[in-house]
């Protein structure tokens, strides 16, 4: 038949599922009916047995089978929902001979089914479904992995989601556990009075980090977008506009390197909030860390592969210049141009281009020399100037700014945030100095984006903002070795590669 052909090189295992669905279309089973009926689900169903095996009561379920045993004229399965696993019976003395018969011969392993029946104890003590009827619900067409093992090899795990989630207990619970994770950060900043906004994801301009972005082309405008590499701009847009206080999860693009720390599609949350600075968003962090590990079941003191990493406030707190000073024997004001900077760091072997800004050249000392002595959480505060053209300048010394990263393990940067620039024109000069940068081939570099210097010239509050990688932080949380393991859908080389 038609449907056959799509199936070039078919296993007889695939084979012997396309003759079961036949032998299902000739009786006239609908092997995909609309929807299934359910009364409980399986973990209420195991919460309840008591009172349901002496009630008697008639219960329906359904889920994926997950095993199938026929001995003579009993059958057990296993059926899996969302919420757990129960097991189920299917007696030939209840269903008749004829019924009892089709179901051995059509059902397989992964298939949707619905049985209603009755509580009842087995021999053995296990909590089960005594069936007096069922309905198959979706009838699968390629076998599941092996229960007990699950997907193994790890490339095939991130293409095939959907099968590491069935086989893998692991990758179910860090993908629920993000779910709560965000849930709670929602909860958190509600609760604190911030309004959670939308801001575009398609660009005219790009902006509000250091970063390549992705280009596209929208056609009925016949212009050029980008998708955004942070909702930074726009957020502090609606402080002017009259909000205090604004969040946004949202999803941003890179267009950068893919390792275990890097995605090119990530989420962060970005909050601002008007008439505080960078000490109140350092205190605020203190207080939500704690609020969110409680939330999710985990303790302050997490164990990682690196340790006991000690997450209780407060944090300390070291400057830029501190640390490298202390890591790689340099201070950085001793070089105070990007001519003496470059010199400087060639000389340590740090990996950079001519063209680079001193502020880049200072962050690529950092990243070599101070993040691998990182353990637990510390904030490391005020940058140089030329590391951060969007933070407000230190009032009693100018190179510097009001700015604090919140980072752990190796220099993992949890956060990262400002008192915010809120000078029109000390804003135009740094956007001035970005886009001269881009022009001697800083792919990384930030635009001019004049709507931006407009919207600072109607006057923006006194305003901290911070963002929060959420990737990052579910991945501490869970001891996740590589960043793709806590996004369900990572980008990934094509299988021809």
């Amino acid at each position: 038949m038609a449907y056959f052909a799509v199936f070039f090189y078919m296993t007889q295992e695939e084979q012997d599922r396309l003759n079961r669905l036949q032998k299902l279309k000739d009786a006239g089973v609908d092997p995909y009916p609309t929807k299934g009926e359910r009364t409980l689900l399986t973990q209420e169903f195991l919460d309840r047995f008591e009172s349901l095996e002496q009630s008697k009561d008639s219960i329906t379920l359904v889920g994926r089978v997950r095993l199938f045993r026929p001995h003579g004229g009993l059958t057990f399965a296993q059926l899996q929902d969302e919420s757990g696993t129960v097991q189920v019976a299917f007696r030939k003395d209840h269903m008749g001979e004829e019924a009892y018969a089709f179901l051995k011969e059509t059902i397989d392993l992964g298939d949707f089914i619905e049985v209603t029946g009755t509580a009842f104890l087995t021999r053995k003590g296990e909590r089960s479904v005594d069936t007096t009827t069922y309905r198959l619900l979706t009838k699968t067409l390629l076998p599941l992995p092996e229960k007990w093992h699950g997907l193994q090899n790890i490339e095939q795990r991130y293409r095939q989601r959907y099968l590491d989630l069935l086989g893998n207990e692991e990758s179910m619970r860090i993908a629920k556990l993000r779910s709560i994770l965000v849930r709670y950060l929602r909860e958190f900043f509600n609760d604190k009075g911030f309004f959670e906004v939308e801001t575009p994801i398609l660009q005219p301009l790009y902006g509000g980090a250091n970063a390549k972005p992705f280009v596209t082309h929208h056609n009925a405008l016949d212009m050029k977008l980008y998708l955004r590499i942070a909702p930074e701009l726009y957020l502090k847009r609606l402080i002017v506009g009259g909000f205090e206080k604004v969040y946004e999860i949202a999803r941003c693009f890179r267009n950068e390197g893919i390792d275990h720390n890097h995605n090119p599609e990530f989420t962060q949350i970005e909050y601002y909030w008007a008439y505080a600075n960078y000490e109140d968003s350092m205190n605020l962090v203190e207080e939500l860390i704690p609020f969110l590990f409680k939330s999710i079941g985990l303790d302050l003191k997490l164990q990682t592969e690196e340790g006991e990493i000690d997450f209780t406030p407060p944090y300390p707190r070291k400057t830029m210049r501190a640390l490298i000073m202390e890591y790689a024997d340099v201070d950085i004001e001793d070089f105070p141009d990007q001519a003496s900077m470059y010199e400087k760091v060639k000389s340590l072997q740090v990996h950079v281009e001519s063209f680079d800004g001193r502020g880049k050249m200072i962050d690529e000392l950092y990243k070599k020399f101070v993040r691998p002595h990182i353990k637990n959480p510390l904030f490391m505060i005020d940058h140089p100037v030329d590391l951060s053209p969007l933070a407000k300048r230190k009032p009693d010394d100018a190179r510097y700014v009001e700015r604090f990263q919140l980072l752990c393990v190796g220099g993992n940067e949890l956060c990262n945030a400002f008192s915010e620039l809120n000078d029109p024109l000390d804003q135009e000069e740094r956007f001035k100095e970005q886009a001269r940068l881009v022009e001697a081939g800083d792919e990384e570099g930030m635009p001019y984006d004049e709507d931006y210097i407009t919207a600072l010239k109607h006057g923006m509050p006194p305003t901290t903002g911070l963002g929060l990688g959420i990737d990052r932080f579910v991945k501490l949380l869970v001891n996740a070795p590589n960043l793709k393991e806590v996004i369900l859908f990572p980008i990934l080389r094509s299988e021809q590669e």
